[in-house]
């Protein structure tokens, strides 16, 4: 019984998880070949493939390195004018702390294509590329706007990030 369960659950979600794979008619073996992203459904079970920038490894990472140090330029700027802002760049990864809200990590997730941020304030999320622009699939807001909304509520100030890409 277990394996017919099995069997009937390899042949009916492989395709939808992979695509691309190859399903093998034994429950006891994998799936081959399978598809170069990790998923293609959200967590709604909504197809996301066609939502998401279909784009290189290279040009990922020419893209998510040209975003954050447009970033990094910009919360540096910033910090001029308030030196309680404190950004680092390196390697993929920023660090940014401001108090009171405390320490932003945003990094580049080249197996997957995206740039995930960890906030204080708002928590983790995890952007992908949608018509240019970092955007989370959960709630659709973008990475520039709610890191912009974030500083300008620590610093008691509207602000304006001049971010490019």
């Amino acid at each position: 019984m277990f394996r017919q369960v099995l069997r009937y659950s390899v042949r009916k979600y492989a395709p939808a998880i992979a695509p691309r794979a190859t399903v093998l008619s034994s429950p006891t073996r994998h799936v081959s070949a399978m598809a170069t992203r990790a998923y293609s459904l959200s967590t709604s079970g909504e197809d996301i493939e066609d939502k998401i920038d279909q784009i290189s490894v290279n040009e990922y990472n020419s893209i998510s390195e040209e975003y954050l140090e447009s970033l990094a330029d910009s919360l540096e700027d910033l910090s001029e004018k308030y030196p309680q802002i404190d950004c680092e760049l390196s390697h993929g990864v920023m660090t940014l702390t401001i108090p009171p809200h405390g320490t932003y990590v945003i990094n580049k997730q080249p197996p997957n294509k995206q740039i995930w941020l960890s906030s204080p304030v708002s928590g983790p999320k995890r952007y992908d590329l949608i018509g240019g622009q970092w955007i989370t699939l959960r709630d659709g807001s973008a990475l520039t706007e709610l890191i912009t909304e974030e500083v300008s509520s620590a610093l008691g100030t509207e602000v304006s990030l001049d971010i490019e890409g």
